[in-house]
């Protein structure tokens, strides 16, 4: 019996697809060069929390750190605080592929509604 249940797992490992890769960067200037693309720009905790965003509500992609192994680059900025909502900002994302082409943009006040829409765009395109 236990020798039927690792072979299954076992199985179910080698036929599982190996996960999209993210890269999530911040505002900043896009520096197009050659076929490449690269964003500049710090990281800052809110760019964590975007990272943690998408391991919770899209947990089928990898989030990376190396831009250069990403399948997607996703571009997420956040607006200040409003004085009259300050627990509210809003959130506009740009999910680009390799060849530097936007495939989706949405903005929402909320950030799990952009992670989602983003998550779902970057999964039917693979």
């Amino acid at each position: 019996m236990r020798l039927v249940f690792l072979v299954c797992a076992l199985a179910g490992l080698a036929s599982a697809e190996p996960k999209v890769r993210i890269f999530v960067t911040e505002s900043g200037a896009m520096m197009v060069s050659g076929h490449s693309m690269s964003f500049s720009g710090p990281t800052s905790s809110e760019n964590i929390e975007v990272m943690k965003a998408f391991q919770k509500h899209c947990p089928s992609v990898a989030v990376t750190s190396d831009r250069e192994k990403a399948d997607y680059i996703v571009r997420l900025d956040r607006e200040a605080p409003s004085p009259v909502t300050p627990f509210v900002r809003g959130n506009k994302v740009a999910v680009f592929n390799k060849d530097a082409d936007l495939v989706f943009a949405q903005s929402h006040r909320t950030l799990a509604p952009v992670v989602k829409g983003a998550c779902a765009a970057v999964m039917a395109k693979r």
